[in-house]
């Protein structure tokens, strides 16, 4: 081994745990990787060693696999952080779960530099040791922590998809390929029928679209018959909105008012928003204004002067007796002769008014002026349409 710079040893105290570990059954636990400067100078490893020369940095191992199984040979790694560094690494060991060295070994000169220095990595560390059976060694580990490099990642992908073209390549040259049913996977076919009941093929996006449109349609034909009216508090054409259908505007101002059950006067109009009261609108009663004036006193009233002036009057017939039965200004016979009597100076008369009342009639003035009134109750008006087609 003179002729070999770079080499991993078994130390005495791993060679001894190892063989113990292949007669006991009972394997060795190796946990923690430490890397070290060597001092300064570029060291051989020894089976005597039990430490490192100038340990920097000691962490749990990420993975210890089986490098080649032939040869017995395994592979430990380590990873260090970006935030670890400001050192040379020139050797390495590996620790059992209890701390003692199992092997050690020197790798080529690399410089870890620090994340505060400007410049920050994660440094990859692999320990390759061969052992008298690969069966003695398993590593110590939270699974939890261990991480995937980019070569594992690789190499996992490559086998995942050599797997897939395998297993693909081979149902491609078998016959075994199912139709998918409601109960197990398989092929499908597609189908862009909106009218099918086929419990075979599948259907498109295209005919799941249409299929919606089409029972959203039916829907609404059978929220809005034709014959249906609709009221909205804005103004909404529904000849725009819902371009298939027909309607026609009720009208404005106008009262709903249920028509006959057997719909023979449906949408026929009529009554008004105002109305004029006449006579014979006002309830059929009689009112008789009458009365009559206080009574009157007697009393004498006299006459204004009349002038000179003589009166009508009559005499006997020359041979008669005046029977006293003749009124003045009358014809009482026609064998009686009119007669006036002679005039006399001006003067006045004197009549006599005996207790007396009046009766009178009287009539109110126009109460109104004929306007018209309005019936219109409180409202709030809203739009109207009704479906005609």
């Amino acid at each position: 081994m003179a002729d070999k710079k770079f080499l991993t040893l078994i130390t005495a105290a791993g060679a001894e745990r190892i063989a113990n570990a292949a007669a006991t059954g009972q394997p060795v636990g190796i946990s923690e990787m430490a890397v070290g400067d060597g001092g300064g100078i570029l060291s051989m490893p020894s089976n005597g060693s039990t430490r490192l020369i100038n340990e920097q940095y000691r962490g749990v191992l990420n993975k210890l696999v089986i490098a080649d199984s032939n040869a017995s040979v395994i592979e430990a790694e380590m990873i260090m952080p970006p935030q670890i560094g400001g050192f040379w690494l020139r050797e390495l060991a590996l620790y059992a779960d209890d701390g003692e060295c199992i092997a050690v070994g020197n790798m080529p000169e690399t410089y870890k530099p620090l994340l505060a220095e400007g410049s920050g990595r994660f440094q990859i560390i692999r320990m390759q040791v061969k052992v008298s059976s690969t069966a003695a060694v398993e590593m110590i580990a939270d699974p939890s922590v261990i991480l995937a490099t980019v070569e594992d990642v690789s190499t996992a992908a490559d086998a995942a998809k050599d797997y897939a073209d395998e297993q693909l390549g081979e149902h491609e040259k078998s016959r075994n390929h199912p139709d998918a049913t409601l109960t197990a996977k398989g092929f499908t076919q597609l189908s862009s029928a909106t009218d099918s009941d086929s419990e075979e093929l599948a259907a498109t996006p295209a005919a799941i679209k249409a299929a919606i449109a089409t029972a959203i349609r039916q829907a609404w034909e059978l929220d809005n018959p034709v014959g249906s009216s609709r009221l909205f508090n804005q103004n909404l054409n529904p000849n725009e909105r819902w371009p298939w259908s027909q309607w026609e505007y009720a009208g404005e101002h106008l009262t709903i008012r249920t028509a006959k059950a057997d719909g023979s006067d449906v949408g026929t109009q009529g009554g008004s928003d105002t109305m004029n009261i006449t006579r014979a609108n006002l309830p059929v009663s009689v009112l008789n204004v009458s009365g009559s004036t206080s009574e009157q006193s007697a009393q004498s009233l006299q006459t204004t002067q009349a002038g000179r002036h003589r009166h009508q009057g009559g005499m006997a017939a020359p041979g008669e007796v005046w029977d006293g039965d003749y009124i003045v200004g009358s014809d009482n016979d026609s064998h009686r002769t009119r007669n006036y009597t002679n005039e006399v100076e001006d003067h006045v008369h004197q009549v006599a008014v005996p207790p007396h009342t009046h009766t009178v009639w009287a009539q109110t003035e126009a109460m109104g002026q004929g306007q018209a009134i309005s019936i219109v109750e409180r409202h709030r008006l809203q739009m109207l349409w009704h479906r005609i087609a």
